[in-house]
């Protein structure tokens, strides 16, 4: 099984990338910064369409991680839309001619993009522009750090339940991991983004997650285990969107 992994190099990436590598898969990593683990490494810039192209890629891919992404920071709202989706998306349709019947994509989104249906009409004029467009779009739309972070996610579940048809014509199936408060590098970027809502997700979980439990996830939805799981948004949050849900509450 050969893997390719965005984002291998720090937090759920580097977890996912390690567990797939011991369970026997050989890794194609792309990362900015190098990854520990041994792998084929491929420094690229997810926010530059010319880095994403000019990747040389070669062989089959039994299934793509895309594990590279921003937290919400003030002042990078364009960046964060455009690495958490745009980048994602142009990778991923880059890499599909190369995955053969059965291959898997797996989508690192979060429990900050289940507004998704509430906020259909704004994620689909986001996912409608074009990357030189976004600069505008945030300035006209009002989008704030927080909003940033929530609709790039928002547009990776909608993008991926909404090509579930067409990747399946090709034979390949595509779903995405949503988890909430994870103790990576990153998490004090969240806290401080979200404030409260942070602070009460991790309360009503009982902790933040960790990278290495994501990973679980994400290995048995990238292995042949879950050939009949697709198109699912699956949320690994300790608990955090069924008490929300009961409580007549999201996010």
């Amino acid at each position: 099984m050969r893997v390719l992994v965005t984002g291998a190099a720090h937090g759920i990436g580097a977890a996912s990338a390690a567990l797939l590598s011991a369970m026997g898969a050989r890794i194609v990593a792309i990362d900015l910064a190098e990854p520990q683990l041994t792998c084929d490494w491929h420094r690229a810039d997810l926010s530059d369409p010319a880095s994403i192209d000019a990747l040389t890629l070669t062989g089959g891919f039994d299934a793509l991680v895309n594990a590279a992404g921003l937290p919400p920071r003030i002042g990078a709202e364009e960046a964060v839309l455009v690495v958490n989706y745009h980048g994602l998306v142009r990778l991923t349709e880059a890499v599909l001619p190369l995955m053969p019947s059965g291959g898997a994509i797996v989508s690192l989104a979060s429990k900050a993009g289940a507004r998704w249906r509430e906020n259909i009409a704004q994620v689909q004029r986001f996912a409608a522009i074009s990357r030189g467009e976004i600069a505008d779009f945030v300035a006209l739309e009002g989008i704030d750090p927080v909003r940033a972070y929530d609709l790039s996610k928002e547009a990776v579940i909608h993008w991926t339940k909404s090509n579930t048809a067409r990747l399946l014509a090709m034979g390949l199936r595509a779903n995405t991991v949503s988890p909430a408060a994870i103790a990576t590098r990153i998490l004090p970027d969240f806290e401080a983004a979200f404030g409260e809502r942070a602070t009460r997700g991790i309360a009503l979980s009982g902790r933040a997650g960790t990278a290495e439990e994501v990973a679980e996830a994400v290995a048995f939805l990238a292995s042949p285990a879950s050939a009949w799981v697709r198109g699912v948004n699956l949320e690994v949050d300790g608990g955090l969107a069924a008490q929300l849900e009961i409580a007549g509450l999201v996010g």
